[in-house]
């Protein structure tokens, strides 16, 4: 790249994470109020965190592992590239963020790109890009970062067919300009409707997503078989059945992610959610089921961790990346203009708690630089520790191998 290299055990110490943070921490989707529930956890000043309800955790540990299992090939590794160059004149470059999509990549694996999708792929494989639409255009997954990971993905073999964008939630995707006409010969799928005008209180149609039968549209996208239980019940009005598809006990797996993909590349964006991230585990862990509404208060980012000990995540996410081009150090994780600011950087990794746990740290700097207040709770970062005594990551900050280009 021309710029300087360093390679660092942590550019800081245990000590002083623990110090920002509480613990160790991480990051997803939204809908609910995951801000008010934060907000509300983080009156009590308690030295530990840890979640107090029943899941069914164990049915997913039980299932053996597989050689792409997380934390993926290069555990705890995290390969960061800072590069104004980005942007131009405050447009994106899509030039420029290619050729560091390539960098990250060979820094990341060791091998040229065309080399690296060996190791991740095989021609038979359906690969799932999953973004984050919220904060459409202005803190959500950049279209062209999506280019680049389509064209490698194209030029590694796999057809358009082969290739899914993806998101929970179908009108968020099409603000972002995650469509068909803007993406043309990949699949783009979401795992439901939703009626934002209903959800919202704002009309009293609810045809768009409730069927006659009194069934929400978009059951039939969902896995019954494959869920996450909690022993928490959810909402029973229509406006949670809207945003939620179910309210039940059971968060179910979308089936495309259970049925259609064999590996997924995570394109989270760099944004904040109270003092902790919805970044690459948040990402994931509230964008793949459905009913997560009744999940934020009692369980908040132990969701990801425990939806991503879950095979059909576990297995198949092989890639994360985090769009840090923009940033966004307060009031996510919808939008807010006056806390976007340009980062210009992306982040590469296999491990999505390892990426997440340095992602924090830069947060968290970022909200003591602009004066914004640092809630120290654990609960914004007790479940990397647990990813790591999952096995699903390496959460404890001394052993992540961090490499800083730029």
């Amino acid at each position: 790249m021309g710029e300087r290299e360093r390679e660092l055990q942590r550019s800081y110490s245990r000590r002083e994470f623990l110090k920002l943070t509480g613990g160790i921490g991480v990051g997803g989707l939204v809908l609910g109020s995951p801000t008010a529930w934060a907000q509300e956890a983080s009156k009590t000043d308690s030295p530990a965190w840890t979640p107090k309800v029943q899941t069914n955790i164990q049915t997913a540990l039980a299932v053996p592992r597989t050689e792409f299992s997380l934390p993926g090939l290069f555990p705890g590794r995290v390969v960061e590239i800072r590069d104004p160059r980005l942007q131009r004149e405050g447009k994106t470059d899509p030039g420029r963020i290619r050729k560091d999509f390539h960098e990250g990549i060979l820094r990341l694996t060791g091998k040229k790109p065309s080399e690296a999708f060996k190791l991740f792929f095989s021609k038979n494989d359906t690969v799932g890009i999953k973004v984050n639409p919220v904060g459409a255009g202005q803190i959500s997954t950049h279209t062209e970062l999506v280019d680049s990971v389509i064209q490698w993905l194209r030029e590694g073999g796999l057809s358009g067919q082969q290739i899914v964008i993806w998101d929970r939630f179908e009108p968020m995707m099409k603000d972002a300009g995650f469509t068909a006409a803007r993406f043309p010969g990949v699949r783009i799928e979401a795992l439901q409707t939703i009626d934002e005008s209903a959800a919202e209180g704002k009309s009293n149609d609810n045809s768009r997503w409730l069927g006659k039968d009194g069934h929400h549209l978009s059951e039939d996208r969902f896995d019954r078989d494959i869920f996450y239980w909690v022993d928490v019940e959810a909402p029973q009005d229509l406006p949670y059945l809207n945003q939620h598809v179910f309210n039940g006990k059971e968060s179910y797996f979308g089936k495309l992610i259970t049925k259609g993909l064999t590996k997924i590349i995570n394109l989270p964006a760099f944004k904040n959610t109270g003092n902790g991230i919805s970044m690459a585990t948040k990402n994931l862990g509230y964008g793949s089921i459905c009913n997560t509404g009744r999940l934020h208060k009692p369980l908040f980012f132990h969701v990801n961790t425990e939806v991503l000990a879950f095979p059909c995540l576990r297995d198949k996410v092989v890639l994360n990346i985090v769009d840090g081009i923009k940033g966004q150090y307060d009031g996510g994780p919808d939008a807010v203009p006056k806390f976007i600011y340009d980062l210009n950087t992306l982040f590469f990794s296999t491990d999505p708690f390892a990426v997440d746990a340095v992602c924090h740290q830069s947060l968290l700097e970022k909200r003591l630089a602009m004066g914004v207040k640092v809630n120290r709770h654990p609960m914004f970062s007790e479940y990397l520790r647990y990813a790591q005594r999952l096995g699903l990551g390496i959460g404890e900050v001394s052993q992540i191998k961090h490499v800083l280009l730029g």
